[in-house]
């Protein structure tokens, strides 16, 4: 640029020398589609892919888009897995949301029962009366209260990313006589996967390593509240599945057990 004159020569300003950054095409900008959405994750990884294709490229070019196109299908992953589990949460909002009522109501019920036989055998040590029959029936009791927290748990852990199995819904004898071939291996599909799923959640139970423990649960069974649960990528999510059902008092509880029989 020419600003001024000396002598009669022009006298010229030297523009600051920029380097070229070698590797300013080597990082790969995913702002524009991270959290925009599955369509313009898929649109990014078809541009990236087809850029691969290409002869000749660069090789930290190559490294770059090659980390960013294992990145973006992690993310496409996550996206379609919420995707899909929003669709079953709002399917089944209701019956998980009656069933898990249900089943904390009848382990809460087994729970107090267990405690009133382990009180009565303290009272009859006492008074040095015998105990043998009571412990009898405290360990047939404390069975029943195992029973009730597995059906618990199931309700409280059960895959958000699965179609949800009714933990009490079942079939009448006469109803199964009547169905075809193809509905009873469906049938007998489903109870084997509801009985997978209570021996998985009993030996996580005994275990402690369920993902929602029964005593979160019973903090949050007022309704209304969220559950917080990881997904296979150990991230936590939170569940709403419980949202619009706060108001439900004790005499409403005939009625929900009846929606299941």
């Amino acid at each position: 640029m020419i600003t001024a004159f000396n002598k009669g020569f022009a006298v010229v300003d030297k523009m600051p020398f920029r380097r070229r950054n070698n590797n300013a095409s080597a990082g790969v900008d995913l702002s524009s589609v991270i959290n925009k959405g599955s369509s313009k994750i898929k649109k990014k990884i078809r541009d990236i892919k087809r850029l691969l294709k290409r002869d000749n490229l660069p090789s930290d070019l190559v490294i770059a888009n090659e980390r960013a196109l294992k990145t973006l299908e992690g993310e496409l992953e996550n996206v379609e897995e919420n995707k899909k589990v929003r669709k079953l949460v709002s399917r089944y909002h209701k019956v998980r949301f009656f069933e898990r009522k249900k089943a904390a109501r009848h382990y809460k019920h087994e729970l107090k029962e267990l405690e009133k036989l382990k009180q009565t055998v303290e009272e009859n040590r006492e008074k040095n009366e015998g105990t043998e029959e009571i412990e009898k029936e405290i360990e047939k009791q404390e069975k029943k209260v195992h029973d009730k927290a597995v059906n618990f748990a199931y309700t409280l852990n059960f895959p958000e990313t699965e179609k949800y199995v009714s933990l009490y819904r079942e079939n009448k004898p006469e109803d199964i006589e009547k169905m075809s071939y193809k509905e009873k291996k469906g049938l007998k599909k489903t109870e084997n996967i509801r009985e997978k799923y209570k021996a998985e959640f009993s030996s996580q139970l005994k275990n402690e390593k369920l993902q929602v423990s029964l005593e979160e649960g019973l903090r949050h069974n007022g309704g209304g509240k969220k559950l917080y649960r990881k997904n296979r990528n150990n991230n936590d999510r939170s569940s709403n599945r419980d949202d619009g059902y706060s108001g439900k008092t004790e005499e409403n509880e005939q009625e929900e057990d009846d929606f299941f029989e």
